[in-house]
C-alpha cells in the first residue's frame, strides 16, 4: 500500500522549514533516505535545489514518532521546501522512501501543505542540515569573554562645606495706595449694555443655516472584489489567491471562482485555491479536486489534461481523514489503489 506523505508548516511557522510526515510506512525509523521526482519531466531533486535525471537520496538518520503514534516525522529545510513551492501549476511530486540498507521501500505523492513559506519570505534562512544529511547539528556553546577585574575604591571622600553668606533681612514692600474704582465700574456697565444690544439685533436678523447633510457610509464588503475575474486578471497569482482566501467565500462560490480560473487558463490559481481549501478540511472542494485527476470523472482541460491515480487517491484519502464514513471517497480510494 502506498505511503501518505505530507509536507506541513511548523508551529510556529518558519520560512523555508517544514515537517515531512509519513503515514503507512512499514519499515524502520532509523537510517532512512528519500528521493523526490517531479512528473513533468521525470527529473529528481538534487541537494542544491537543482533537478537532474539521476535519483538523489536525502538521508535521514532517524525519524521521530508523531504524538498520535500513527506517523513518522522529520524536519526538512529550504533544499526540499523551496523547489516544491516553486513547482508549476501542474507539478506533481512522487517521493520514494527506503531504508539505507536497501531494505524496505515504498512510494507516495508528496504535496506542500497550507501555509508553507519559501526561505525567501524570511530573508536569509539557514538550513537545519548540511548537504543531504537531514540531521540537525548541535549548536556550539557561546564563548563568554573574560571581564576585567572590578576595583572598588573604599576610601571615604572628604566633603568640603561651602560657607553660606548671610542673607539680608527681609523688608516688606510698602502697601499699595488705594484708588477709587467707581469710574471704571460705570464705564464697564455702558460697554456691557452696548454689547447686549448688538447681540440682540444680530440674533433676530440672522437666518438659521441648514443642518449639514450626514455623509453616506462607505460601502461595506470591501472583500467582495477580492475573488472577481477582474482581480484575477490584474493581480499577481499569489496575491490574488491570498486575498481571495482571506475573503473566505463559501464552498459553492469558491467552485465558481475555480471554474472561472480554469476557463481563463489561470491554472496556478485553480490549483492553489483547490489545495488550500481541500487541505483545510473542506470535503466538497477536496472531492472536486480529486475528480480533476480521477480517470472516472476526468474532463480533460488545459489545467487538468490527464488523469493521475495517485493524486486522486491522495485527495480522496484527505476526505477520509475528516470523514471516515464517506462511502464514495472510500470506494474511489480503494479502487484507485488497485
Amino acid at each position: 500500500m502506498p505511503i501518505r506523505v505530507d509536507l506541513l508548516a511548523l508551529e510556529p511557522n518558519v520560512p523555508g522549514q517544514a515537517c515531512l510526515t509519513v503515514k503507512k510506512w512499514q519499515g524502520g525509523e532509523e537510517q532512512l533516505e528519500f528521493s523526490i521526482q517531479r512528473n513533468q519531466d521525470g527529473f529528481y531533486l538534487q541537494d542544491q535545489k537543482a533537478w537532474s535525471n539521476n535519483p538523489f537520496w536525502f538521508k535521514v538518520s532517524r525519524f521521530s514518532v508523531a504524538a498520535s503514534g500513527e506517523a513518522l516525522e522529520a524536519q526538512v529545510g529550504p533544499e526540499v521546501v523551496d523547489p516544491l513551492l516553486e513547482g508549476g501549476a501542474n507539478s506533481q511530486f512522487m517521493i520514494e522512501l527506503r531504508e539505507q540498507s536497501q531494505g524496505h521501500t515504498d512510494k507516495g505523492v508528496v504535496r506542500p501543505g497550507v501555509g508553507l513559506l519559501p526561505s525567501t519570505a524570511g530573508g536569509q534562512t539557514r538550513s537545519t542540515y548540511g548537504g543531504a544529511d537531514l540531521s540537525a547539528p548541535a549548536a556550539p556553546e557561546p564563548e563568554i569573554p573574560e571581564l576585567p577585574e572590578l576595583v572598588l575604591n573604599t576610601a571615604e571622600p572628604e566633603i568640603e562645606l561651602e560657607s553660606v553668606p548671610n542673607e539680608p533681612a527681609y523688608t516688606p514692600p510698602p502697601p499699595p495706595v488705594k484708588k477709587s474704582n467707581k469710574g471704571l465700574i460705570g464705564l464697564a456697565l455702558v460697554v456691557l449694555l452696548l454689547v447686549a444690544a448688538a447681540a440682540g439685533f444680530w440674533f433676530y436678523k440672522r437666518t438659521p443655516a441648514p443642518a449639514p447633510a450626514i455623509a453616506a457610509a462607505a460601502p461595506a464588503g470591501a472583500d467582495a472584489q477580492a475573488c472577481t475575474l477582474d482581480s484575477m486578471n490584474s493581480l499577481p497569482e499569489l496575491t490574488f489567491v491570498q486575498t481571495c482566501i482571506k475573503a473566505a467565500p463559501d464552498s459553492a462560490k469558491l467552485l465558481e471562482i475555480i471554474n472561472e480560473a480554469k476557463a481563463g487558463k489561470h491554472c496556478g490559481v485553480a490549483q492553489r485555491l483547490y489545495a488550500n481549501r481541500a487541505q483545510a478540511g473542506d470535503a466538497l472542494i477536496a472531492n472536486a479536486y480529486a475528480r480533476e485527476y480521477d480517470p472516472k470523472y476526468l474532463k480533460a482541460s488545459e489545467c487538468f489534461p490527464v488523469a493521475d491515480n495517485a493524486t486522486a487517491a491522495y485527495w480522496y484519502e484527505t476526505i477520509l481523514t475528516q470523514d471516515p464514513n464517506n462511502a464514495e471517497a472510500k470506494q474511489r480510494f480503494e479502487e484507485l489503489q488497485k
